[in-house]
């Protein structure tokens, strides 16, 4: 009777629904600003540790604004800038301090990231290489996408042109 009873219950239940699987590394998510019909978005992938995420992502508020990204597991607590160096195929790190608001590490200067995202579009290998808030060394390696297509649809969908950077209109002088 339980036996039966055990077995009814398991065929009535509701089939698990599997976990959606994580996207493609380097697979564009795009998104559409019902309003205006502006673009954004972000394109990333996991390393090969496991230890984080490497993204690189379009923001579109009053500014557009591209930034690369590092999204460690743990999450790293906030801080002051740090430290961080991306080093491409073997070739001499490019390194800057990164902003740390807290859950990660990112860094949006125009000059900065055009620099950082031609490489990483073209790259077949990127290390990342960062000294975290409790001063720890955290190393990620990345598979490089497989051409630059997916970066530079993030990078345009912001209005920047890829490899180049972009030229912001000066801010207004203030009068009197």
């Amino acid at each position: 009777m339980i036996l039966f009873l055990a077995l009814a219950l398991q065929a009535a239940a509701p089939a698990a629904t599997p976990a959606a699987a994580p996207p493609a590394p380097w697979t564009p998510r795009m998104k559409a600003d019902p309003a205006t019909g502006a673009q954004s978005g972000s394109v990333s992938a996991m390393s090969v540790e496991g230890n984080g995420r490497l993204v690189i992502r379009c923001d579109r508020a009053v500014e557009n604004i591209v930034s690369v990204q590092f999204s460690p597991t743990p999450p790293f607590s906030a801080a002051t800038p740090r430290p961080v160096s991306i080093q491409i195929d073997g070739a001499a790190p490019l390194g800057a301090n990164w902003e740390f608001p807290g859950r990660g590490a990112y860094i949006a200067d125009d000059a900065i990231v055009t620099t950082l995202t031609t490489a990483i579009a073209h790259g077949r290998q990127i290390k990342v290489h960062i000294i975290d808030p409790a001063n720890n060394v955290v190393d990620a390696t990345f598979a490089g996408p497989p051409s630059e297509a997916p970066i530079k649809q993030v990078v345009e969908a912001c209005g920047y042109t890829f490899g180049e950077v972009p030229v912001r209109a000066p801010a207004p002088k203030k009068q009197g």
